[in-house]
């Protein structure tokens, strides 16, 4: 072997040996938190989407009958949009006493910046139903949380039809 193939083989070792090392390490790292995420879902079996929402927000989002439910979260991070729309057989006074109207359209402006993230098909490759979907107006009533800096929840209340609408954006 010449002297150039053996620095030419030296030189890729000392650059492609940490390559694999740190890939390797990444592995595991990716495989910890895949067993926790499945360990989770074990741990809360039976719970809905308002179950998870609570716990992920800290809130008490009174049980309704859940009408439809989208979610195309997902990689590494769990990143993407959560979309939830419950219904009310009576209007859950308690719960609501914090939510307002939207008079200066600030929830409208979030909820127009969370929509396109909504429109990415889920890992199953399907796309939300745009006709379960709401168009914001004067019957709503809303309430807003952002965790960590950039993860919001908006929930929009329709009272003319008893109806929530759970929006969770991960980042």
């Amino acid at each position: 072997m010449t002297k150039n193939k053996k620095i030419v083989i030296a030189t890729v070792s000392a650059i492609v040996a940490p390559i694999v090392i740190l890939l390797i390490v990444l592995s595991g790292f990716i495989i910890a938190f895949e067993i926790d995420i499945l360990q989770n879902k074990i741990k809360h079996k039976g719970w809905n989407e308002i179950d998870y929402c609570n716990e992920c927000w800290e809130m008490q989002i009174p049980n309704a009958t859940i009408e439809y439910n989208f979610s195309n979260c997902g990689g590494f991070l769990g990143d993407g949009t959560e979309y939830t729309v419950c219904r009310y057989s009576t209007r859950p006074d308690e719960f609501l006493k914090d939510f307002e109207p939207d008079c200066n359209d600030e929830y409208i402006t979030i909820y127009n910046r969370i929509l396109p993230l909504m429109q990415y098909r889920n890992s199953q490759g399907v796309f939300i139903d745009n006709e379960k979907l709401f168009t914001p107006d004067n019957n709503f009533i809303w309430q807003s949380k952002i965790k960590n800096g950039n993860c919001t929840l908006l929930l929009a209340y329709n009272e003319q039809n008893n109806t929530l609408y759970i929006i969770e954006n991960f980042m």
